[in-house]
């Protein structure tokens, strides 16, 4: 169903990937003349995403180019050992991702969340007032997807739920794609095999550069003063090494670290200063 035009819009889906396998690609291609069109492409893939969020549409035709420097953008990300930019670059392959699969068929969004995502999702032509749904998926699905779109419409007992299915319209099911896409990318690896090579590097360090410029200078978590921290709950820890990764942690999260470390005698000017940090506000 998935044409090279489609893995070119798409390029985290299990068939781009087998794509890539099949063209034989290696890190010696990276050095060869011919690739500095994907190189460019990677470089302003990363450009985009740090300084304004997104991913525009490439200028030209190129599948092949769209498609390699994907992963070539991953593995400049890796090198750079910045996690906090590859979320940034997850969310804003997301954004695009979302625009273009909102208007994609329904057959064609099902393809999709159920070969690469492994979704259970049916097809369905339901009308309930006002409202037309397009699909029917899995409520361990939805739940995953769901949990951080903050809109009530996204609450469970705001959606149809029949049978361990929810109703979804097409642009709502675009929009659970993108949180499966944005963690798709978040937890890619990018497996270097051997060092990388010397052509490379300039590009690393254009991307540290850009992270620096657009995300600033990464600050360090400091807990407060409390007594035996290594007694902290396993759900306090959690929070806590978020924190430390400079992750962007949900309310209640951090409502409820705040209220243990005030329970255990932390002090509250303390507290106050650890999320009144630059690093611990929402990203864009």
């Amino acid at each position: 169903m998935l044409t090279r035009a489609d893995l070119a819009k798409y390029p985290f889906l299990a068939e781009a990937s087998e794509y890539v396998r099949e063209l034989g690609f290696s890190i010696d291609d990276i050095a060869s003349p011919e690739f500095t069109p994907v190189l460019d492409r990677a470089t302003s893939r990363l450009e985009e995403a740090l300084s304004k969020g997104r991913v525009s549409s490439p200028a030209t035709d190129d599948e092949r180019t769209e498609i390699l420097s994907f992963p070539v953008s991953n593995l400049i990300l890796s090198l750079t050992g910045e996690e906090r930019a590859k979320r940034r670059f997850a969310l804003a392959e997301a954004k695009r991702a979302y625009e273009l699969l909102r208007q994609e068929t329904p057959e064609k969004l099902q393809h999709i969340a159920t070969g690469t995502f492994h979704w259970t999702l049916r097809r369905v032509d339901l009308q309930l007032g006002q409202r037309v749904y397009d699909f029917a998926l899995a409520l361990p699905d939805y739940l995953r997807n769901a949990t951080s779109l903050r809109e009530p419409k996204w609450k469970l007992p705001n959606r149809v739920l029949d049978h361990g299915f929810v109703y979804t319209a097409r642009d709502e099911t675009a929009r659970l794609l993108e949180e499966e896409v944005a963690g798709r990318i978040v937890n890619r690896s990018a497996r270097l095999p051997g060092r990388p090579p010397k052509l490379l590097q300039p590009r690393v360090e254009q991307t540290r550069g850009l992270i620096s410029k657009w995300l600033g200078t990464p600050q360090t978590f400091e807990l407060p003063k409390v007594p035996v921290p290594e007694a902290m709950p396993p759900c306090v820890r959690h929070v806590i090494e978020q924190l430390d990764e400079a992750k962007n942690v949900p309310h209640m999260g951090r409502f409820a670290l705040a209220a243990f470390l005030l329970n255990i005698g932390a002090d509250q000017e303390e507290i106050v200063r650890l999320f009144t940090t630059k690093w611990n506000t929402s990203e864009d």
